[in-house]
């Protein structure tokens, strides 16, 4: 009886190590104060947030998607000739145990083609890293 309770705690004890790894990958990134401005008549919804990183490594994000609009666009918001303008971002870098902030007249997430969100509602949206690696999080519809 001792020796096949020994014998499962040895087994668990692997297991626990060899899931591990896959717990940390997924774990080591965190989303913060995700929120979603409303959709105008002239104008697409934008998603803001805070990505902090825990991990020892520098995580590259480079796309974004959710079934709530045609596509998502990483952008960039920048002063061109005197007005803004926003430029495409084909890669975000989140640095080791850093953080980046996607934050209006920043970095943000453009949702091209969502037609409705109210105030309180969430949208999901699915970021993509060069690991292959996804992240889902609900961004809230705010008025701003």
């Amino acid at each position: 009886m001792l020796r096949s309770i020994a014998r499962s705690m040895v087994f668990l004890s692997l297991l626990a190590l060899l899931l591990l790894p896959a717990a940390a990958s997924a774990s080591d990134l965190e989303i913060a104060n995700a929120w979603a401005s409303l959709p105008e008549a002239w104008e697409n919804s934008s998603v803001y947030f805070v990505i902090q990183s825990k991990s020892s490594k520098t995580r590259t994000l480079v796309g974004a998607s959710g079934s709530c609009c045609d596509f998502i666009e990483m952008l960039r918001a920048v002063l061109k000739d005197g007005a803004m303008d926003s430029e495409k971002q084909d890669k975000i870098d989140i640095p080791a145990g850093g953080a980046v902030a996607f934050v209006p007249r920043g970095l943000y997430l453009n949702l091209a083609g969502l037609e409705s969100l109210g105030v309180g509602e969430p949208v999901t949206i699915e970021l993509e890293f060069a690991d292959g690696e996804k992240l889902e999080f609900d961004a809230i519809g705010r008025d701003d």
